[in-house]
């Protein structure tokens, strides 16, 4: 276990001898481009990380097969320690380069274990009066690494846990009666104010909603020298966190779309966006510790399961392969939609033709689909989204490269002031009828009666189509069977494919299913997804022609 094990890891990344996704190989480029650098502020000292790595070798697994025995980090976990405590400024050795750590990683990787590694040594070798927290969305999920500590200074060596004492609920450095080591909840903003934290372990952080209860922990930190923030979870359910807009920041760095900033440091695991999470060949691409910790047989058993129930894919997915997930119970995995068995490969006739459209609030999204049926199994999808250009202003920055790519494709029209005018939408609609023979224009009634006006005058036959289950429930699950049978071929734009991995499903006691927006995630969007439904409903009422001039059913 030494520090070259690190760098080693690194350099091995960058040649493609380990696989990985692409954040984390630049993430290793990244630093063996700083650690050759010798014309900027920092350098790299092998001194502190192999003190690191030594106070480490003085611990000892607590839990599990390896009690007792010594404990050893994985070369991708000295890689982390290398980054964090090997870069000084040259000035003055005693200021770290890294000040901002995000470890984002599956689960059962290792990382409670190297986090209360980190806390114990900050606490004792770290700045005088050292403060470390742990931050969680509850005690019990804060108090993991806490106890983890404690089980380490439990099993030191004497000499080395003298310089501890450790009580129920804090750690303190002896000697030092200023210091602490504490596990605290995210309601922490209640009293945290007084806090002056040196080290800040935000764990599962991707869970935490609350960004005050993160930024009271943050703000405390200023009068430090040498402050630690590390941001270590797994991927959630919901974007809408403070993690996740420091994560697209420190990825956006690593892509060159940002400025860098070499005082963050992230090591990021997941798949890339081309991959097949069903091919075994890259679920080590998201697990460091696969093989060791996390193995191929429990993986391949969850990985069946995702195959066939939506709600397993998900946790399979978020959990297993780090992956961010919009819904708690998905309804259709995006991968059928993304397959290239969708693609319209040659222009043909549609059987018949069919318009959806959902209307949305003055300033939010709205969506119409043009459904070409060619046979009961065999459709094509086209559409167009209108947003107000207060609304586009209005659009999270985690979705910013989402809505921008499709703005630029010409999937998304953007109409000039701060509320949407439908007129717009009408004159589309209009324009499809001319194009295309529609047999049926379906709408919800939402906001929809000046645009429905339009299209009564210009002779369109248009229709109300009711929001509740008992009218969706069938056309929903049409909808889902020709997707996962690859029945509704596209342009592949991937602004509906992210719509189709933010839907839902709800089921009733009569087995009745409704797609909806996962609530967690209030920017997502569905309504790409729900204009295809109510299309559908108006082909499903407007059954397809036999060869012999009969209706098939």
């Amino acid at each position: 276990m030494t520090y070259e094990d690190g760098i080693l890891y690194a350099v091995q990344v960058v040649k493609g001898e380990i696989l990985v996704c692409q954040n984390v190989r630049l993430a290793c480029q990244r630093f063996l481009n700083q650690l050759e650098d010798r014309n900027w502020g920092w350098e790299f000292h092998v001194k502190y990380v192999e003190h690191f790595l030594e106070f480490v070798s003085t611990l000892r697994h607590t839990k599990g097969p390896n009690a007792g025995e010594p404990l050893e980090l994985q070369p991708f976990q000295i890689f982390i320690i290398c980054a964090i405590y090997g870069f000084r400024s040259k000035k003055n050795l005693a200021n770290r380069m890294v000040s901002d750590v995000i470890i984002f990683i599956p689960r059962k990787a290792g990382k409670s274990t190297l986090i209360a590694a980190i806390g114990l040594y900050e606490l004792v070798f770290g700045e005088a009066g050292g403060e470390v927290y742990t931050l969680a969305t509850n005690r019990d999920q804060a108090s993991i690494v806490f106890n983890a500590a404690s089980g380490f200074v439990e099993n030191m060596p004497a000499d080395v846990a003298a310089l501890y004492n450790v009580s129920r609920n804090q750690i303190t450095k002896h000697g030092d009666a200023q210091t602490r080591f504490k596990a605290l909840s995210r309601d922490t903003k209640k009293s945290g104010d007084g806090m002056n934290p040196s080290c800040a372990i935000i764990d599962e952080a991707a869970q935490i909603v609350d960004r005050n209860a993160i930024e009271v922990i943050f703000s405390g930190m200023v009068a430090r020298q040498n402050p630690l923030r590390i941001y270590i979870t797994t991927a959630s359910f919901t974007k809408e966190t403070k993690f996740y807009e420091d994560m697209m920041l420190v990825e956006a760095m690593l892509k060159g779309e940002a400025t860098d900033n070499p005082r963050w440091f992230g090591l990021m695991y997941g798949l890339d966006p081309q991959d097949d999470w069903r091919e075994p060949v890259t679920w080590a691409k998201a697990n460091p510790m696969h093989g060791i910790s996390i193995f191929e047989e429990a993986i391949a058993q969850r990985a069946e399961e995702a195959k066939h129930k939506p709600a397993a894919l998900n946790e399979f997915l978020c959990k297993t392969l780090n992956i961010y997930v919009s819904a708690n119970s998905a309804w259709v995995d995006r991968g059928y939609w993304d397959s290239e068995k969708c693609a319209i490969v040659e222009e043909r006739e549609p059987e018949s033709v069919f318009i959806g459209f959902d209307l949305a609030a003055t300033r939010d999204l709205n969506a119409v689909c043009t459904l070409k049926r060619f046979a009961d199994d065999d459709f094509e999808a086209e559409f167009k989204f209108f947003l107000p250009e207060d609304g586009y202003a209005l659009i999270p920055k985690h979705y910013g490269d989402i809505f921008r790519v499709a703005r630029q494709s010409g999937i998304l029209h953007i109409t000039e002031g701060n509320v949407m005018d439908d007129r717009e939408i009408s004159d589309y609609i209009i324009a499809q009828c001319a194009k295309y023979e529609v047999k049926e224009i379906g709408f919800d009634a939402y906001n929809a009666a000046s645009l429905v006006a339009r299209l009564h005058e210009a002779g369109l036959p248009v229709k109300k189509v009711g929001q509740g289950m008992a009218v969706l429930s069938n056309p929903s699950k049409h909808v889902e069977k020709l997707i996962m049978n690859y029945g509704i071929k596209h342009n592949g734009n991937p602004f509906v494919g992210w719509q189709l991995g933010n839907c839902e499903v709800y089921e009733d006691v009569n087995g009745n299913v409704k797609v909806r927006k996962n609530e967690a995630d209030k920017s997502a969007k569905v309504d790409g997804i729900i204009s295809l439904i109510i299309a559908m409903h108006c082909s499903l009422d407007n059954p397809t022609m036999s060869g012999f001039g009969f209706r098939t059913f």
